[in-house]
């Protein structure tokens, strides 16, 4: 079967054979992007890969509670927009402009976290994230730094490692090679995503994703994506001031 080409609407995943200038769902203006999709029977092959590694159904009288269901980050203000930490099994969505200090904040966190944390960068060098991580005087203990983009390899490294907290920056570095679409795009997005918190779910791994923020104001990529997670935080500054 040929590829299918067809354009989405990046603020709600509407999908039209044709470009307009205006969505019919969201209204929108100048919002639709060309997108390749798969033959139905390989995405389905796919979609079945994602769904095997979801555990089985549990009984809510055999369910046990986590003994520590929420992690300290070290950072009083996270915490509290947080509701007291990191829930256990969780996906956070952070987003802000680029070059804002979502990167910053995250390396801090490791430094403060007594798990341990995989830290995937899709967008520095690791001699750029030592850099940095001797510039804010972190230890390092427990962190692992990954520097992948392709998130099947990502999900192998987690598997090995056992990380109790997997940071991923940023989201829209990360393709799925079974995915035609180029890296950045909707498709890929959300199917990144997909895996990424079917992890999550499956062995209650606390993923935090860093999703970089358009012109517009809005996450870069679908806005389906930010009703997938568990929270969507903010990370605004003032253009004019210092903070």
């Amino acid at each position: 079967m040929k590829e299918k080409k067809v354009y989405v609407c990046e603020a709600c995943d509407y999908q039209s054979p044709k470009w307009m200038g205006q969505c019919p769902s969201c209204k929108k203006w100048n919002t639709f992007v060309e997108e390749t999709y798969q033959p139905v029977s390989v995405a389905k092959n796919q979609r079945t890969s994602v769904i095997s590694d979801m555990s089985e159904p549990v009984l809510f009288g055999e369910m046990e509670m986590p003994k520590y269901i929420r992690v300290k980050t070290g950072t009083s203000e996270l915490d509290r927009v947080l509701g007291g930490g990191i829930v256990k099994g969780s996906v956070v969505l952070l987003a802000g402009e680029p070059g804002i200090g979502k990167s910053t904040l995250l390396m801090q966190i490791c430094s403060q976290l007594s798990e341990r944390v995989l830290y995937v960068s899709g967008e520095e060098s690791k001699g750029q994230l030592k850099l940095r991580g001797e510039r804010l005087e972190i230890n390092g203990e427990g962190v692992y730094f990954l520097t992948e983009t392709n998130v099947d390899s990502v999900l192998n490294h987690a598997e090995k490692l056992k990380p109790e907290i997997v940071i991923i920056d940023s989201i829209q570095t990360m393709f799925d090679p079974n995915c035609t679409s180029i890296p950045g795009s909707i498709n890929q997005v959300k199917e990144c995503a997909v895996k990424l918190i079917a992890k999550a779910k499956s062995q209650g791994i606390s993923i935090i994703l860093v999703g970089h923020v358009n012109k517009e104001g809005i996450v870069a990529g679908p806005k389906i994506l930010e009703h997938m997670v568990d929270a969507v935080l903010y990370f605004e500054g003032e253009r004019i001031q210092s903070y």
